[in-house]
């Protein structure tokens, strides 16, 4: 393996995952379900932030399911309750995909990514009424839940 690939005891496996989830998002990774909807500003581009730019949020959860039988419910439930929160920008559902690396955490049923143009878009979708909704009716099927916030 590459120097360059090595991993280290600073860089954490979740780091990892997070950066390859956030490739795949910002290269075009098709979303789960293909028919699902996207916000009507997903596909503006955000440029290049600046030290005046607000700042830009991503928003990723990986959930485990108690039952994986679940998964379709819950990727149809997310599409229909977050991609249409205002603040929303950028919307993707994913399930793990089996490359054979053994390196690569595939250990969830399904990712969440939301984008969002600003802190205070990304505060206002945590607290409005569907996504506290959502989290309320799916969070006693989860059998574990990672987030992970990251901006410019």
């Amino acid at each position: 393996m590459p120097y360059f690939f090595q991993p280290s005891a600073c860089i954490s496996r979740a780091f990892i995952i997070s950066l390859v989830i956030f490739v795949l998002v910002a290269c075009g990774a098709p979303a789960l379900p293909p028919s699902g909807t996207l916000p009507p500003n997903a596909g503006v581009s955000q440029g290049n932030a600046s030290a005046t730019s607000p700042q830009t949020v991503q928003h990723i959860v990986l959930i485990k399911l108690t039952d994986k039988n679940d998964r379709t419910a819950l990727e149809q439930d997310c599409n229909a309750k977050l991609s249409t929160i205002p603040g929303v920008v950028e919307f993707s559902i994913a399930r793990p995909v089996d490359t054979g690396r053994t390196n690569v955490d595939g250990d969830y049923d399904v990712a969440v990514v939301v984008g969002f143009s600003s802190i205070e878009g990304y505060k206002a979708f945590l607290a409005h009424p569907d996504h506290v909704a959502l989290g309320k009716a799916w969070k006693e099927k989860f059998q574990t839940m990672r987030i992970y916030d990251f901006g410019n």
